[in-house]
């Protein structure tokens, strides 16, 4: 028996290939993470989506600088809003842990007031941070 495809199949088929599945949907993030105006490093940045869907994670580097990822390593990131946080750390790339202590609100996912919008495509998405000074 002769299978039969329609014609419009082969078409339809080379445009979803072009489109791309949800490229619309989703864009890169990086940044510069910045404590009362100074590049810090040492830190995980954590993009949370408002929406409760998987959150996005990066590192701060020694010059500040942070890149997410999302789910298993990618770097698009679902465009919606997120809550922003950040916990100091010194597993990223031999970088020491922050000096500087951060405003605790921003160290906790529920009570940041840090929101972001990522949206299609590429996002440079700087973070002030203010320091707890004299507490």
């Amino acid at each position: 028996m002769k299978t039969v495809i329609p014609s419009w199949i082969v078409p339809a088929l080379l445009l979803l290939g072009l489109t791309g599945c949800g490229s619309g949907n989703s864009g890169t993030v990086s940044g510069t993470l910045t404590v009362d105006g100074e590049p810090s490093g040492g830190y995980f940045v954590y993009f949370e989506p408002t929406d409760g869907n998987a959150e996005a994670v990066g590192g701060a580097v020694a010059d500040g600088s942070y890149s997410l990822t999302y789910g298993r390593g990618s770097t698009q990131i679902p465009v919606g809003e997120y809550r922003v946080y950040v916990t100091p750390t010194d597993l990223i790339d031999n970088v020491p842990m922050p000096k500087v202590k951060v405003e605790a609100d921003y160290l906790n996912r529920d009570k940041t007031t840090l929101v972001k919008k990522v949206e299609a495509g590429t996002n440079v998405i700087d973070l002030e941070i203010p320091s707890r000074k004299g507490k």
